[in-house]
């Protein structure tokens, strides 16, 4: 199976490819947060609008809710 296609707009600074596809990488961390690029805003888990993808783990440190 071929690589998955980058979206368009998607910074590649901002994404890492593993097994040939491509996860947004944390914007705290910048480790891969398990999170397809393709995957759609509103389905997203630690998503922060305005911000970005976050991790679990910084997820959990960081209060969303505050």
């Amino acid at each position: 199976m071929p690589d998955q296609v980058l979206p368009v707009g998607v910074n590649p600074k901002f994404v890492v490819l593993v097994g040939g596809i491509y996860y947004d990488l944390c914007v705290l961390c910048n480790e891969n947060s398990g999170v397809c690029t393709d995957c759609p805003v509103e389905q997203r888990k630690n998503y922060v609008e305005g911000c970005g993808q976050l991790c679990e783990d910084c997820s959990n440190e960081v209060d969303l809710e505050g």
